[in-house]
């Protein structure tokens, strides 16, 4: 009889201490789950710590035709739906008044991509409303709008990525950094110019410009080359350049076509 009073403690007791290791164990995941404090006008975190961030940066050196207009309204949908959950997505594009600073015509963070939604432990379609409603729509009207600048007499491509890469919160080695530019590619500044030089980098070398490397290490970067029915270079030159130069940074670079 006493050792079956015994094992009945001793059971009690396993018992016990399970049940309030399982409740400790469901606080623990509540309180991980909790998602961090975000600013009310961009859906971004206070603490400014971004899953992920993607830059577009959309360079017109020409007059878009509506079929341009049509696929980057695309792309850009597509990398914001990528975007996990304060995900930061920011559009820019160069100034030639001051092209080390590029104009940023969008910055906030998802609200939360619907192709990311549990469907069973969220409700994807108040997901989908909120998305479209608070971070595409001015997404995509950010974008519009810069596709109806007319064409501009400069491209400093180089520059914009110069201060893209000093961005705080585009530096090297942050979470899931990635770049995007949807241009021709054609380089256009007094600081160097294919135009001028070709897409030599013995000739871009001996430029003041090259003597600054900016620092892309670990920013997946990818460019979608516009269209023109007429390059002034042949494209084979221009990417083979643009390779060499996203090479120096550390970025891993890959055209989309």
């Amino acid at each position: 009889m006493p050792r079956r009073r015994q094992r009945s403690a001793s059971y009690w007791r396993v018992m016990i201490a399970g049940m309030i290791a399982g409740v400790f164990g469901v606080f623990a995941v509540a309180a991980m789950s909790i998602p961090a404090a975000t600013d009310a006008a961009t859906n971004c975190r206070l603490d400014r710590k971004d899953p992920a961030h993607t830059v577009i940066l959309i360079d017109q050196s020409d007059p878009f035709r509506a079929n341009d207009v049509a696929w980057v309204r695309e792309l850009v949908e597509a990398e914001a739906r990528a975007l996990p959950r304060a995900g930061r997505l920011t559009v820019v594009q160069p100034d030639l008044d001051d092209p080390y600073a590029p104009r940023a015509l969008f910055s906030a963070c998802s609200t939360g991509s619907p192709d990311r939604a549990h469907p069973v432990l969220s409700n994807p379609r108040m997901i989908e409303d909120t998305w479209r409603a608070e971070f595409r729509a001015p997404v995509i009207e950010s974008v519009e709008m810069a596709l109806r600048d007319t064409r501009q007499p400069q491209s400093p491509l180089m520059e914009t990525l110069f201060a893209i890469a000093d961005r705080p919160d585009f530096r090297a080695g942050g979470r899931g950094l990635r770049l995007v530019i949807v241009s021709d590619l054609m380089q256009h500044s007094q600081g160097f110019s294919f135009y001028r030089a070709g897409a030599d980098p013995e000739a871009y070398g001996a430029t003041r410009l090259s003597q600054r490397v900016p620092d892309l290490s670990g920013t997946e970067v990818v460019a979608r080359i516009v269209p023109r029915d007429v390059y002034d270079l042949p494209l084979g030159e221009v990417r083979a350049f643009w390779r060499g130069w996203f090479a120096a940074t550390g970025a891993d670079y890959g055209a989309l076509n």
